[in-house]
């Protein structure tokens, strides 16, 4: 019998983490090969790892409801030599290639982290090892105490104000490298993963100040997550100082006041803390993100009385063609992409080096999951389907992502999002321009509204209100209006008459 190691596969491009949903095997079962082990839900996807050889499973290293980066240790196997051989193919690492009669190696052991001391350390890693600034967005006050010691001696370290003496006493050779250290801390030893390190960077977070809960002090999206809740609940956890002695610290060059941030919700009796999602933490990550561009909204209103004629005439033979409805969006989606072609601007990305201006025309529609969130899986290359194609690629994203089986290549690639919210009954909306994109259109319900046509006449009409929500870096208000116009005249001229194939 030989030992094997199930670790975290890499389950998507951008994939660097994911939570253990539930074991579908318990230690001491018999497992054969390709038999479904364990459920593991992401931030875009839930999905099932089957086993890569047949043993028995012997331990699980990770719980369920943890959360572990790619090539975390998940459960080992008592398996037959073949199928271990058959299943890694790598060469075994260092301390499994021990020659006989040798002692045993070490296993490598990670470097040490400035702000977690090893046990046996006498001391804590010097001052020039780590910055002793304090991040840019944290209160100055004290935090409360955290679970361990390291990480309470590690947040008091961020938020002690630096001093002349502090400096003097350094082991840094000269103060311009001192200054430059404290500018620009050293972070190669932090043991984190690059969305990890964005999440700290875009909340202004020196990652080196977390003390990492994760293998080999690795730091966690929750880590920097539960860093960031701890800041926030300083200043309600702490007394505040007298108005005198703030005044004073200003006078004798002391730290600056800082900005009052929200008090923490209140405690009320009956109340239920529900742990955020894979889905819902990633949301509102991503929001937060996509917040953070300016946004501005335009609206235009779309007379739609032709157009749902025209639906009413072709939709009974696309039912019986396809087995499924012709829904206005296809429509809209169909309006959008003509628009996309017209005003090219709208189809782009902003980065700081310039405006990254897209050829392919793929659109991301979002697909309501109720209470539980949102998706928004991509239609690629949209521009080159019909009618009757925009409406089966729509079918085809809905049903899969309410039956959670999207996979992660549905969400690579979007350049535009329509937002079609009609359904839910709302008539105006602010839709969030997704991280990476322009601008996002959402199609609101259209009703039946008495309207005074050209020639002074009282009439019934389906109107809806289209909405775009855009990056104002990007594009702006006559950009926005007439990318809105001319998805207004194609509904109202060429979808009428559009052939639905």
């Amino acid at each position: 019998m030989s030992l094997f190691e199930l670790k975290m596969p890499k389950l998507g491009e951008s994939v660097t983490e994911g939570t253990i949903g539930k074991w579908l095997k318990q230690p001491g079962e018999k497992v054969n090969k390709y038999d479904l082990l364990v459920e593991v839900q992401t931030d875009k996807v839930n999905t099932e790892i089957p086993s890569p050889v047949a043993g028995t499973l012997k331990e699980v290293k990770v719980e369920e409801g943890q959360t572990v980066p790619i090539g975390t240790l998940l459960a080992t196997f008592d398996t037959a030599d073949g199928d271990v051989a058959a299943a890694s193919p790598a060469p075994q690492a260092p301390r499994a290639s021990t020659p006989p009669g040798a002692p045993p190696a070490s296993p490598p052991q990670p470097a040490p982290r400035a702000s977690t001391p090893p046990a046996n350390s006498p001391a804590p890693a010097p001052a020039a090892q780590r910055p002793l600034s304090p991040p840019a967005q944290l209160p100055s006050e004290p935090t409360p105490s955290a679970p361990s010691q390291s990480a309470g001696q590690a947040v008091s370290q961020a938020r002690r104000p630096s001093s002349p003496s502090m400096s003097s006493s350094s082991s840094q050779p000269s103060a311009t490298s001192a200054t430059a250290t404290a500018e620009r801390p050293d972070l190669s030893d932090v043991r984190a993963t690059p969305a990890v390190r964005k999440l700290a960077a875009e909340n202004g977070i020196d990652i080196s100040q977390i003390d990492g809960t994760g293998l080999g002090g690795r730091v966690s999206k929750k880590d920097v997550e539960d860093y960031i809740a701890s800041a926030q609940a300083a200043p309600a956890a702490q007394p505040q100082p007298a108005r005198p002695a703030a005044a004073s610290q200003v006078v004798s060059g002391g730290p600056a006041p800082i900005a009052a941030r929200p008090a923490p919700p209140m405690s009320l009796a009956g109340d239920e803390l529900v742990p955020l999602s894979q889905m819902r933490r990633a949301i509102a990550n991503n929001m937060v993100q996509a917040w953070a561009a300016p946004h501005a909204h335009a609206v235009m209103e779309i007379d739609m009385t032709a157009l749902m004629k025209y639906r009413e005439k072709v939709r009974g033979d696309f039912q019986a063609r396809e087995g499924f409805d012709l829904s206005p969006a296809a429509f809209i989606c169909k309006a959008a992409v003509e628009a996309l072609r017209t005003v090219p601007l709208v189809n782009s990305s902003f980065t700081d080096q310039g405006v990254i201006a897209h050829k392919e025309i793929n659109l991301g529609y979002a697909v309501a999951l109720g209470d539980e969130g949102l998706v928004v899986p991509v239609i690629r290359d949209a521009d080159g389907k019909s009618l009757a194609g925009l409406m089966r690629s729509i079918r085809d994203v809905v049903d899969r992502a309410k039956a959670r089986r999207l996979t992660f290549d549905d969400f690579y690639g979007g350049t535009f999002t329509v937002n079609n919210t009609g359904p839910l009954g709302t008539i105006i909306s602010s839709p969030i321009v997704p991280p990476g994109q322009a601008a996002i259109i959402s199609s609101e319900t259209i009703v039946k509204r008495l309207i005074v046509t050209d020639d002074d006449a009282i009439a019934i009409r389906q109107r809806m209100n289209l909405v775009i929500g855009f990056d104002h870096r990007v594009i702006d208000g006559a950009t926005a209006a007439r990318f809105l116009q001319t998805m207004r005249d194609w509904l109202q001229t060429v979808g009428p008459t559009v052939p639905v194939y």
